[in-house]
């Protein structure tokens, strides 16, 4: 079910879009210039956001970011292990005694 507040913007949406196209011819026109601005608005954000998005990858794969991360995983994980070893040695140690 849709909340109504989805369906007053709805009821919104629609009527204003009744208002905007269903006035004069001179007036849809202008309707039409703006919708290609409009349009063109947003073809410009989304290159632009591509382009943002590869420069993004561009520098993440540059610095080895991946690498960098799994090399301080694996590092992590062996003093990790390291630590388990002594204190498994250090319990063995105190038990033995």
């Amino acid at each position: 079910m849709t909340h109504p507040v989805e369906l007053n913007m709805s009821w919104a949406v629609l009527a204003v879009s009744l208002v905007t196209f269903g006035g004069s011819p001179v007036f849809a026109e202008e309707s039409q210039g703006m919708m290609e601005r409009v349009e063109t608005t947003a073809k410009h954000i989304g290159e632009k956001i591509e382009s943002k998005t590869k420069a993004v990858v561009k520098k993440v794969e540059e610095k080895h970011v991946v690498d960098k991360v799994g090399e301080k995983l694996k590092k992590a994980a062996t003093k990790t292990a390291e630590g388990f070893e002594k204190a498994g040695n250090k319990i063995k140690e105190k038990l033995n005694d």
